[in-house]
């Protein structure tokens, strides 16, 4: 049986932008979502930048996990130092968030900013299940107060307010 495969999207980090101290709670939020991810025995996906993508892969290599990165660069070595598997698009130009849903089984959301969006419209218009913690700011919070995306209804977002709800609907979409 294939391993299962958990795209954590979000807030990149410091190399994108300038976050003060009360953005280091979402970065550890994310860490907590890597480690839990790797306790279920799947493959943590993300786009291998800082921020949440960083904390969550850190979360994952201390719990034993395995993490790939989807990294929109000309060759390897682009993504941060956590990262097992880089899966290179060879797109600079572009950030492919279609690659990065694609190889995901679901999707957990922890702030973002306009990349995060692109990833949740993909995962919509690809029916992936899609875990949104609120309270970190970005998307993630703006997308909270819908239920759908559009009037298709294709998949409604499943919103929770702490790390350990959005570790249990984790644990239940992957039975």
């Amino acid at each position: 049986m294939k391993l299962k495969q958990v795209g954590v999207i979000g807030s990149a980090g410091n190399e994108e932008y300038d976050f003060d101290k009360p953005r280091q709670e979402m970065f550890k939020a994310a860490f907590r979502l890597g480690y839990a991810v790797a306790q279920t025995g799947s493959v943590l996906i993300t786009g291998g930048k800082g921020g949440v993508m960083e904390s969550a892969c850190q979360g994952a290599k201390k719990a034993g996990g395995i993490t790939v990165a989807e990294v929109s660069a000309l060759g390897r070595g682009e993504s941060n130092k956590f990262n097992d598997i880089e899966v290179v698009t060879g797109d600079i130009a572009f950030r492919g968030p279609s690659q990065l849903v694609a190889m995901s089984d679901l999707i957990v959301c922890v702030g973002g900013g306009a990349g995060t969006l692109q990833e949740l419209c993909v995962a919509y218009r690809m029916k992936k299940p899609v875990i949104i913690l609120k309270g970190y700011g970005g998307w993630s919070d703006k997308i909270a107060a819908i239920e759908y995306m559009d009037e298709r209804k294709l998949v409604k977002f499943t919103v929770v307010d702490s790390v350990q709800d959005a570790v249990k609907q984790l644990e239940m979409m992957l039975k």
